[in-house]
């Protein structure tokens, strides 16, 4: 048996390569001289420490206003604490609470032993 049939597109296929050019440009390597790299380096320097130091500032500046803003809060719950224990003194030494008292304990009013208390608000400290 012999090949009967030959693919004619395998041999009739033409291969093209293609050149590309490339352009090399000089570079001109600059040299620079020890005082100038002294100054470069310390001018890196720096802006580093300068940049250090005002991160460092605003670490600081958000730290405190963190802590007055906890304070804040204590403040503001001590004075609702201060107010609530105020009302529950108001309530405790009312006419009422002490006249029920008295009348558990055994004792009754008589108007003639009555003294009337107050705070003089005028004195200051």
């Amino acid at each position: 048996m012999a090949v009967e049939y030959v693919n004619q597109n395998v041999y009739q296929r033409s291969y093209e390569t293609k050149t590309t050019t490339v352009t090399k440009t000089k570079t001109h390597v600059v040299n620079l001289s020890k005082v100038e790299r002294l100054i470069y380096l310390s001018l890196v320097t720096l802006i580093a420490l300068v940049s250090i130091y005002m991160l460092s500032l605003k670490y600081d500046a958000y730290a405190t206003s963190s802590k007055i803003l906890i304070t804040e809060n204590k403040i503001s719950h001590q004075k609702s604490v201060n107010s609530e224990l105020k009302s529950e003194a108001m309530k405790q030494s009312s006419y009422e609470r002490i006249y029920s008292k008295a009348k558990s304990f055994g004792l009754s009013l008589n108007n003639d032993n009555v003294k009337v208390v107050q705070k003089d608000v005028s004195k200051s400290n």
